[in-house]
This record gives C-alpha cells, structure tokens and sequence, in this order.
C-alpha cells in the first residue's frame, strides 16, 4: 500500500519525497507517546518481546513448571528455541490486539474464556498465562491499556489538549481490508480532537452488507433469521465477508462521519473486468 501511495503522489506531484509513512500501530503509540511517559518503541512489538520471551524460557524454574514446554524446550537447539520465542512473541502481540479478554483474565489468575479446548490445549493455555502474567509483571504494566490512560490525561487537558499534546491536525490513515477493533476504538477517540481521513476499499457501490453465501443463507433459514439477507453476487457473499465485517465497524459511530465514496469500473472485456464489474 506505501509503494502504491508512493507512486502515485509521484505520478501527481513529479515527486515524492520526505513523507513519513508509519504502520498504523507505531503511529498510534507515537501519539500516546505525547502525553504519558512510555518507550520509544512499544514493549510488545513481536521484534522487541521476542528477547524477552527467549530470556524466560531460559529459566529454569518458570520452563519447569509447564510439562509441554518444559518437553519441547528439553530437546530444543538454540535456533529452535529462538523460533519459538519469535513465534510466541508474534501471538502475544496477535493477543494485544484481538484478545485482551483473554489477557485480562490471565492477569487475574483465570483462564480466558476460550472454547472447545481439549486437554493438550488447556495445558498450552496454561503456560501462555503464566508467561503473559510474568511478562506485565517484569514490565510493571497497569492493567489498563495505556490508550485508556492517554484518553484520561487528554481530557484533563481540557479544550486546548490537541495544542498541549502536540497531536497533529490531520492524518490520513489507509485501511487494509480489515484493521484491529482496538485501533478503531483509538481511531474513533481521536477523532475527537484530529481531522482522520480514512481510505477503506469497498468491492461494490450497491448496499451488500445483508448478502450472504448459500449456504449461510440456508443456515439462517434454518433458525428464522434469514429476513432481508439474499445471496447477490456468490463470491463477494462468501469471500467479502471480512471487509463487510470491517466496514460494518467502521460505520457504527455515523454522526460523527461524513463519507465520499468513488467507484469506478473496470475498463474492457476480459474475464478479470466483467468479474469485478459484476461484483462492483
């Protein structure tokens, strides 16, 4: 998406250089990083946590208390070791984003709520806790998110606060076909006090958010629910349905939105055009 942007501005402009482009979670934690005291570079992101992770499980006493782990890091070489800190590091990071009730409930001690877990699952979900539990603990972590901090200090600012933060007054943010629900709860607080401009693809102009697969359709017949839903075109009913999801969720808070959109057909007769044509 950055090259796309890059050339096109080229393309425009003649030129582009010296933009900043950022992953939208560094840019996220760079405006929390204005107003309360955190790192440079978030401590969960996957390259940095994966060191961390490494260190523990270099610990005797903490391995020892887990069987699987204790198993697989006992015949374990020192790249495999790494590799699966890298791999833990990466689903810790997945789990800050998409899971935090399971993380909340690990703090406190309690499993998290996951379903259909059989025994060996159980086990994985066990050490996972107790990792995650020693982690925030090393760190000296408040429970809450430090967005939730950030919201508080902003408001105790009062009506200068975007001023006194030194947040920016417009950003341009570019979706991709699905963005973290945490970061669009960050997004749509921000919005308070910052012009975001978001740019989200969308596969058809007609409203499709009711279409459904076939058998989807047959499910929800099934148990009566199937008013307004219809098939439409069967691939963006069956392959849509993660942006359908996201832009659903980009929609909830409408007052405070103004939406442009602009969709263009494909240009000629292959099979590729008259495809998404059909889908448009």
């Amino acid at each position: 998406v950055r090259r796309r942007i890059e050339l096109g501005a080229a393309d425009r402009f003649g030129i582009c250089s010296n933009v900043q482009f950022s992953y939208l979670a560094q840019w996220l934690w760079r405006q929390i990083g204005h107003v309360i005291p955190v790192s440079e570079t978030s401590p969960f992101t996957s390259s940095v946590l994966t060191w961390r992770v490494l260190a523990i499980f270099g610990e005797k006493a903490f391995v020892a208390e887990h069987s699987p782990l204790a198993h697989y890091l006992g015949q374990a070489d020192d790249v495999m070791r790494y590799e699966l800190a890298a791999r833990t590091a990466a689903m810790l990071e997945q789990y800050l984003t998409y899971r935090t009730d399971w993380l909340d409930a690990w703090l406190s001690g309690k499993a998290g709520n996951i379903q259909n877990l059989d025994a060996a699952r159980k086990e994985d979900e066990r050490w996972q806790g107790a990792l995650w539990r020693r982690i925030a603990r090393d760190l000296g972590t408040d429970r809450r998110h430090p967005s939730v901090v950030f919201f508080e200090a902003m408001k105790e600012m009062g009506p200068d606060a975007p001023a006194r933060a030194g947040l920016p007054a417009t950003a341009h943010v570019f979706c991709l076909p699905t963005t973290p629900p945490l970061y669009l709860e960050i997004l749509r607080r921000l919005a308070q006090w910052i012009d975001l401009r978001l740019y989200v693809l969308n596969p058809c102009r007609e409203y499709w958010f009711e279409a459904v697969a076939p058998r989807r359709l047959a499910y929800l017949a099934a148990k009566n629910r199937a008013d307004h839903h219809e098939i439409g075109n069967r691939l963006l009913a069956s392959w849509g349905r993660q942006t359908q999801d996201h832009i659903v969720l980009l929609l909830e808070d409408s007052a405070t939105q103004v939406e442009d959109a602009d969709f263009a057909a494909s240009e000629g007769e292959t099979l590729l055009a008259r495809l998404q044509n059909a889908i448009l």
